[in-house]
């Protein structure tokens, strides 16, 4: 499989796959805060908690929404502008400037929503193994606290 990716792109790949798990870790973390206000509110010993866990609730949203989007910027890095098959003649490509420059633009902006998709789908994919992992242990009788 390494063999079909650029070595300068596998650093990349690799820092976005860490931004969807730190993107799954931190959605995790945000449900859990927001669980917590919602089981605290109303308790007076742990009221005045409730500030300070709902910016830092703010904060993980933040980071689980942010970091996809940073995802999605990485795996487009490293990548190589030209094709790789020499024997395309530029002869045959259309060098409109008005016609190759919007339909540029419109591809850039196209393959970056679909890395975004892939991002994303990773990110929820660190979810719900993790989900499945806790929940196998738990299943096991392996407890974490």
């Amino acid at each position: 499989m390494l063999g079909l990716l650029d070595r300068n792109r596998v650093p990349w790949l690799v820092l976005a796959i860490v931004l969807m798990f730190a993107s799954a870790i931190c959605a995790l973390v945000y449900l859990d805060a927001v669980g917590k206000i919602s089981g605290w509110i109303g308790v007076p010993e742990y009221e005045a908690h409730l500030p300070h866990l709902q910016m830092r609730a703010a904060l993980w949203s933040g980071l689980a929404v942010l970091l996809p989007f940073v995802a999605a910027l990485l795996l487009g890095l490293g990548k190589h502008g030209e094709p790789r098959n020499a024997g395309t003649s530029r002869a045959n490509i259309i060098t409109d400037p008005e016609v190759s420059h919007e339909w540029s633009a419109a591809t850039a902006i196209l393959a970056y929503l679909l890395r975004l998709v892939v991002s994303a789908l990773g990110s929820l994919a660190f979810i719900v193994a993790f989900v499945l992992v806790v929940s196998l242990l738990e299943k096991l009788g392996v407890r974490t606290h």
